[in-house]
């Protein structure tokens, strides 16, 4: 098994983020192609919407690269282009980038965190996804904060089993429990709002 290097992985998140043929521009590739290689988690199959994609190397040697925006928020990792300053910024916990002076509504979190998601700095939207696994007779506590204006988010949580629950947020803070059972859970949050404002969504398992 060759070990996924530091290098490697973030050559990957390029890829990932910016797309495939943004890749050709970056000096020694000579081609890349998408691959039909499994990403595994300690031995169980992490499910991806893109493929890893094969880089082939002036130097003839193939490389394999991960999506790595997607993966790393399945992971609990936000990823984030600043097209301005030319960076790529990991934030744990699928938090927004904080700003220097950067102000806002601070959720209390305690117990088993699981969802940490809200909308960066200065942007009227917000597009996270990702998973967690839940154990027999938890219950999922939703707190949120908002005061988002001309617009929703959607919170779609779909249980083991594949049944969807959607959750509406707009302006205004909400708590909410949702009895889990067991198994992995997927998520999706995406909504935009216009007139401005900021949304933090926070999910603790107890």
């Amino acid at each position: 098994m060759k070990k996924f290097d530091v290098k490697s992985f973030a050559a990957g998140v390029i890829v990932g983020t910016l797309g495939i043929s943004t890749a050709f521009a970056a000096t020694g590739i000579k081609s890349a192609v998408a691959s039909d290689t499994v990403l595994t988690l300690k031995g169980a199959s992490l499910a991806l919407n893109r493929p890893l994609v094969s880089v082939t190397m002036d130097s003839g040697d193939v490389e394999l690269y991960v999506p790595a925006e997607e993966a790393l928020g399945k992971l609990g990792y936000g990823v984030y282009h600043d097209s301005v300053k030319n960076t790529l910024d990991l934030v744990p916990g699928n938090e927004g980038p904080k700003g220097p002076g950067e102000t806002g509504t601070d959720l209390s979190v305690s117990g088993n965190t699981i969802l940490n998601l809200a909308n960066r700095p200065d942007q009227r939207n917000i597009a996270e996804s990702g998973s967690f696994v839940a154990g027999e007779n938890q219950t999922l506590v939703l707190t949120v904060a908002s005061d988002i204006k001309g617009g929703t988010v959607d919170l779609f949580l779909f249980d083991p089993a594949g049944k969807e629950q959607r959750i509406t947020i707009g302006a205004g803070d909400l708590s909410k429990e949702i009895p889990l059972s067991k198994g992995t859970w997927q998520y999706n949050c995406s909504g935009m709002f216009k007139d401005g404002g900021d949304v933090k969504i926070v999910g603790t398992i107890k």
